[in-house]
């Protein structure tokens, strides 16, 4: 079975179709996916939705509900996705085992982030397949490796 590292932000477009369109890609392949959101650049902001990300899962790796759950209340909501009241909604939809506002999340959201610049991923989404990084939505057709 493939290992694949999926790196992303939820607020990136580019991230949000690749995601959309991952199952397809790999259709017929034996892998499994491990989603990890990222920091990259100044998201200050956005970093509410990373860290809600990261605290769905004791280990820090959200499942493909969760992630999905966030990409759709990013397009659903717009502009509003980072609003309190509609985070506080998302919240509630996911029910994250960890506290969004932990040092635990903070670190494990940190870890994914530096994890990410040591393999070379320079932008999101990006993909790890046997040691080798691929970026950007065309990485989708390279997943057949």
């Amino acid at each position: 079975m493939t290992s694949i590292v999926c790196y992303l932000d939820f607020m990136s477009p580019q991230a949000s179709l690749a995601f959309e369109r991952l199952p397809e890609a790999l259709r017929g392949l034996s892998y499994s996916v491990r989603y990890k959101p990222v920091l990259f650049g100044d998201g200050l902001k956005r970093q509410e939705l990373l860290r809600l990300a990261v605290a769905c899962d004791e280990a820090g790796t959200p499942n493909r509900y969760a992630c999905e759950t966030i990409f759709r209340h990013v397009l659903r909501c717009g502009d509003e996705a980072l609003n309190a009241a509609c985070l506080a909604t998302l919240r509630a939809q996911l029910a994250p085992v960890q506290d969004v506002a932990s040092q635990r999340v903070n670190e494990q959201l940190n870890a994914h982030t530096a994890e990410a610049m040591a393999v070379g991923v320079a932008f999101v989404p990006s993909f790890v397949v046997d040691g080798q990084v691929m970026g950007g939505l065309d990485a989708l057709s390279m997943l057949h490796l």
